[in-house]
């Protein structure tokens, strides 16, 4: 499988605004470039719902969502859906019984069907601060990954952050740390034969430096 497609490489966002009940349809799209709006009717779906439909949406066409923005909510709540959105996590504030603390739970094969559960009434900046742990708990070699990636762009220039940004998302999206990183290899390794001076081909080049760096 080939996974740096053009869809792929140049992540999307999507802004989430509360419209009324004139509008025509429950959840109403349109893009701009890169960047899609939603404009919901609270009276009709919640925004749990919203989010969670319009990346479906999306997700049918090939779109993959990495950044979601609320306008016009909480300030609290904009802040937690950001950050689970570059997880690829939605969001869901439940009244029931069997969510007592903010979890991760992995609806499906799908890893872009993955959902920060938060029981109604949390405090919302408590449960920004357990997302890490609770991605970490349901996604650990992913998560450990995407920690590494991060960390890289501490240590590194800003020009390669989009690079790594991708890098990340890519890893989010297949679940496959080596076939991404491989594919990557690939990318940037020279041919794997060599001619010699004789003329005789054939020759396996060395190892890339990077081939020998565990994943793990």
């Amino acid at each position: 499988m080939k996974i740096f497609t053009r869809e792929r490489l140049q992540p999307v966002s999507l802004c989430l605004r509360q419209g009324d009940a004139q509008q025509t349809m429950a959840i109403m799209l349109r893009r701009d470039g890169n960047r899609f709006t939603a404009t919901y009717d609270a009276e009709q779906v919640s925004l749990d719902v919203a989010v969670t439909l319009t990346r479906v949406h999306l997700s049918s066409e090939s779109i993959t969502i990495f950044d979601v923005v609320l306008e016009g909510h909480d300030p609290d709540l904009t802040s937690l859906y950001r950050a689970a959105s570059k997880l690829l996590l939605n969001v869901e504030i439940t009244s029931g019984p069997r969510i007592t603390e903010p979890v991760v739970k992995v609806l499906s094969h799908d890893p872009t069907q993955a959902v920060y559960f938060v029981p109604e009434g949390w405090n919302l900046s408590d449960a920004l601060t357990r997302l890490p742990a609770a991605f970490a708990s349901a996604r650990p070699e992913v998560a450990r990954h995407v920690e590494r990636i991060e960390q890289a762009k501490k240590e590194s220039d800003r020009e390669i952050h989009h690079a790594l940004d991708v890098l990340a998302m890519l890893i989010l999206e297949t679940d496959d740390p080596d076939g991404v990183y491989e594919e990557v290899l690939q990318l940037l390794s020279p041919p794997s034969t060599e001619t010699r001076a004789g003329g005789e081909a054939g020759t396996t080049s060395p190892p890339h430096p990077l081939r020998s760096c565990p994943h793990r």
